[in-house]
């Protein structure tokens, strides 16, 4: 029986599992799709022409692998309406897995499921009209993972079909249904498992990802799963889950607004999560003892970052690298003080104000050497540009200047499917709120407890803890694990009793020729090879230990020898008028308005 352990050694050596993907004249479109989303994955994918015998022969030696059935390929294959009894035992006999996809309520493709699960699934039906819904079975973590147990819709009716449980089944494991009929499921026949997905397509990973996530689910996850399912360890994985809840612009006083601190704590505790305030370094000297004291005491739950510099008008959408790196030196210098003063650290990740910035802003942000950034909007101010799905699936997303972006989401729109869908790919789940959010926090609550019910054992932690372990990693044939970062720094833990060889693969959209060194906590400098978008450092971690390991980048941008006392003016001006909205006009609706209509007048007239 060939093994079905993805990292099985055999005398001619390590095993390496492959996903064999056939076809004839041709590959299909869907299965070219298949082919991206694998490699996407880390698997490795070989084609295989089955016209003439020496495509079957290939098939019968290609034991150890995972065998792609797309029944139009089979159909035209065998050239009859079903395929021979004797090939379907020899699938069942040499592949330990057996992927089928591509499916269709026809004779041909309900004949083909029902002979590889064993008379246990068939006929494929379709859904039919009306409005249906996706329901994730609660036993499938090992599959499913994050989407486990959860339910959304609608579905896609052009694409999607339903499966038929015999009703004398023992082996089908029903993982996702369609108003309660299987959409994923897998049985077991002879050695091989086999994977039924009853839907047509798969999703390119190269469209743009302009649609909301979940219209992407059918062609996209039940396929993501069973890969990753099947591939184990060898496939692109995060290795922990992390949240944190971001509140922008409060100074550190007891009350700001709606937001009190003592009742922020009461919450957090009762309700599990942790609280990241974006601090506005303008307001360095303002911070109140008793709350830095709050701060100080509850660091297992409170923390500080980076909110622009003065906060003041879209100051993060310039253009001018000079006056942006005037501005966050100024910035680090405020923290830096404000750390001399109340001990309290403060992330080195940038909040944008008001969710403005560029790709320029972004590039001196790296000179810098900032972990990353965070923000609501996925693109630039000035450049209305969309996502790709692949890019959507990444931790964070590297196409502007290469430094790292995290998303985040209010939490009145968490949802469980967006929740799920970034926990499977590794993106922290950041939400965010401003103080008027607290007059009343049912919103908050129920983000954070929809958060922790998906994922009970997500880590709530500061923005720079999760960052530092927002990565991929997956273990070679050799036993070298491979980690991609996807923040300037990596935390890795050896909690073994053996050495681990660790090769760490940073990549990026843009170059990553202004690095200077590789750093291991922060002193030793390792060796790394490096191309336009890519760098590789490995190192050996001694059981029992615990490293972060940086890249460093030269700064070669000037500065501007002041920011100016009218630039200082206006910020002063704009900081004291938000306060006296967010303190006093906030709590009277009518003045507020009126107090909005005078502050934009001001703006036009000023620049403030």
């Amino acid at each position: 029986m060939p093994s079905t352990d993805p990292l099985a050694y055999s005398e001619a050596g390590w095993q390496i599992m492959k996903l064999i993907v056939p076809f004839m004249g041709q590959p299909s479109p869907v299965d070219l799709k298949l082919i991206k989303l694998a490699e996407f994955l880390g698997i490795g994918c070989a084609t295989l022409d089955l016209g003439g015998d020496a495509g079957l022969d290939h098939a019968i030696q290609s034991e150890g692998s995972c065998l792609v059935i797309n029944p139009q390929v089979m159909r035209a294959w065998s050239v009859a309406t079903k395929v021979p009894h004797e090939i379907v035992s020899m699938f069942l006999t040499r592949f330990p897995f057996i992927f089928v996809h591509g499916l269709r309520p026809t004779a041909f493709d309900s004949n083909l499921v029902s002979a590889l699960s064993g008379n246990q699934l068939g006929p494929v039906q379709e859904v039919g009209p009306g409005d249906h819904s996706y329901q994730v079975a609660t036993d499938t973590r090992d599959v499913c993972e994050a989407f486990v147990g959860t339910s959304f819709g609608p579905v896609d009716n052009l694409n999607d079909s339903v499966l038929y449980v015999q009703p004398q089944s023992t082996t089908a494991r029903v993982l996702i249904t369609i108003d309660g009929q299987p959409f994923l499921a897998y049985t077991k026949q002879q050695v091989a498992t086999v994977f039924f997905i009853a839907g047509q397509d798969v999703a390119d990973l190269d469209i743009e990802a302009d649609k909301p996530l979940e219209t992407f689910f059918s062609t996209l996850m039940p396929h993501a799963m069973a890969l990753r399912y099947i591939f184990a360890e060898e496939t692109w994985r995060p290795r922990g889950s992390y949240a944190s809840l971001v509140i922008d612009d409060p100074l550190l006083r007891e009350e700001y607004g709606f937001l009190n601190f003592d009742s922020l704590l009461c919450l957090m505790r009762q309700h599990n999560f942790f609280s990241t305030v974006a601090f506005i370094p303008h307001n360095f000297r303002r911070s109140l003892r008793s709350t830095v004291k709050l701060f100080r005491e509850n660091q297992d739950r409170l923390a500080l970052c980076f909110h622009g510099n003065d906060h003041t008008g879209a100051e993060f959408a310039s253009t001018d690298t000079a006056l942006l790196n005037t501005m966050l030196s100024v910035a680090e210098e405020r923290m830096k003080v404000h750390r001399a003063r109340t001990s309290l650290e403060c992330d080195r990740v940038m909040v944008f104000p008001q969710g403005n910035f560029s790709e320029d802003a972004m590039r001196v942000l790296q000179a810098r050497n900032f972990e990353g950034g965070v923000n609501t909007i996925c693109h630039p101010l000035a450049q209305q540009s969309h996502l790709l799905l692949r890019e959507m699936m990444q931790p964070s997303i590297r196409r502007y200047g290469g430094f790292p972006l995290f998303l985040r989401t209010s939490c009145s729109k968490v949802n469980a499917h967006d929740v799920a869908f970034n926990l499977f790919f590794g993106r922290p789940v950041f939400t965010v709120e401003h103080h008027d959010s607290f007059r009343q926090p049912q919103s908050v609550v129920r983000a954070v407890s929809l958060i922790n019910s998906i994922e009970p054992g997500i880590h709530w932690s500061n923005l720079g803890e999760a960052f530092c372990n927002s990565a991929l990693w997956r273990r070679a044939p050799d036993g070298m694990i491979h980690v991609r970062p996807y923040a300037r720094s990596i935390k890795i833990a050896n909690h073994g009793d053996v050495t681990l060889r660790i090769q760490m693969e940073w990549t990026a959209d843009a170059e990553l020729g202004s690095v200077e060194r590789v750093l291991r906590d922060k002193t030793d400098s390792l060796q790394c090879e490096s191309t336009k978008s890519e760098m590789h450092a490995v190192a050996e971690l001694p059981p029992r230990s615990v490293h972060v390991f940086s890249l460093v980048y030269r700064n070669p941008y000037s500065k501007l020898r002041t920011l100016g006392f009218r630039r200082n003016a206006r910020a002063f001006m704009r900081r004291r008028l938000s306060e006296i909205r967010d303190n006093y006009l906030s709590k009277n609706v009518h003045v507020l308005r009126m107090a909005e209509f005078l502050k934009s007048r001001l703006s036009r007239a000023s620049g403030i």
